[in-house]
This record gives structure tokens, C-alpha cells and sequence, in this order.
């Protein structure tokens, strides 16, 4: 009897090594990945390039038609050889000055890049505000071709003001 009891205790000890031996051992859980930060664009910091060249065409179009007098902002989207130009006008322009204005952006247009064919320009805020949506999607990636509805509806509002023969 005491041989059972002593080989049932040594089977116990023995038991409880295992069990306590083969548990999962804890690891410390991972740290988190360092968060990055996204800090605003000082006013004197550069621009960041765009990668789209038709982007960056787009943005050299808009910033030589600011600097029309009387224009107070203006968005460029550019479809192969014709120009979307969305002109804010300074306020208390009369019509007639800002028909003037609208001609010296499409000329500006124009003389900053031949390969402009056709410039299409407008004050409408509503159409501006399409203008701009078609640019902001681009600059997020979108092809322009995605926007080919838009353009159409915008081309049939617009009379040309610039064609080349």
C-alpha cells in the first residue's frame, strides 16, 4: 500500500510539472506603431509637386490667370487641348469689364501654353463650383476621364471664348 501511495504522489508531482511546464508563457503585447504626425502647411512652405502632369499644367494655367487684374481666384482643369477656366471676379465689376476679364484669361491661357486649343471660361459660381470638384478629384488621383459627364455639362453651358483654327 504504501508503494501505490508513493507512486500516486510521484505521479502527482510529476503531473503537475507538466501541466505548470507546458503552459503558454505570457508575451508582452507589441507596442503600438508610432503614429505619424500631419502638420499644416506653414504659408512659406513650398507647394508639393503634383505627380499628374496635366495637374501640374492645370495649376501653372490657374496661378498666370490670378494674375489678371480684377480676378480675385481662379481653378483650371485641363482636358487634353481645352482649358475649364473658373474665374472669381473682384466684386463691383460691371459686365463689361468682366467680359474683358474673361478674355485676357483665355488669352493668358493661351500664351502660357500652346498646346491649348480651346479655353473655355466662366464666372458662373455654380459652374466655378463644378470646376472646382473636377479639379479636386483629380488632384485625389481620379483619371479625367471619370469626370467625362461633368466636362460634357459643363461644355454645353460655356460658350467657347478662345478657339484656335
Amino acid at each position: 500500500m504504501k508503494r501505490i501511495l508513493t507512486l500516486f504522489l510521484v505521479f502527482l508531482i510529476c503531473l503537475s510539472l507538466v501541466i505548470g511546464g507546458c503552459s503558454t508563457s505570457k508575451k508582452p503585447a507589441p507596442k503600438p506603431a508610432p503614429q505619424t504626425r500631419i502638420t499644416p502647411k506653414s504659408p512659406g512652405t513650398p507647394a508639393k509637386k503634383p505627380s499628374n502632369p496635366a495637374h501640374a499644367l492645370a495649376t501653372k494655367l490657374a496661378d498666370n490667370v490670378k494674375k489678371v487684374n480684377g480676378v480675385k481666384n481662379a481653378t483650371v482643369v485641363v482636358s487634353g487641348s481645352t482649358a475649364f477656366v473658373g474665374l472669381e471676379i473682384e466684386p463691383g465689376i460691371e459686365d463689361k469689364k468682366t467680359n474683358e476679364i474673361k478674355s485676357k484669361a483665355a488669352k493668358s491661357v493661351k500664351n502660357t501654353d500652346s498646346s491649348i486649343k480651346t479655353v473655355h471660361v466662366t464666372t458662373d459660381p455654380n459652374l466655378i463650383t463644378r470646376i472646382k470638384k473636377i479639379a479636386s478629384g483629380i488632384m485625389s488621383g481620379k483619371p479625367i476621364s471619370s469626370f467625362s459627364n461633368e466636362i460634357a455639362e459643363i461644355t454645353r453651358r460655356i460658350t467657347p471664348k478662345t478657339k484656335t483654327k
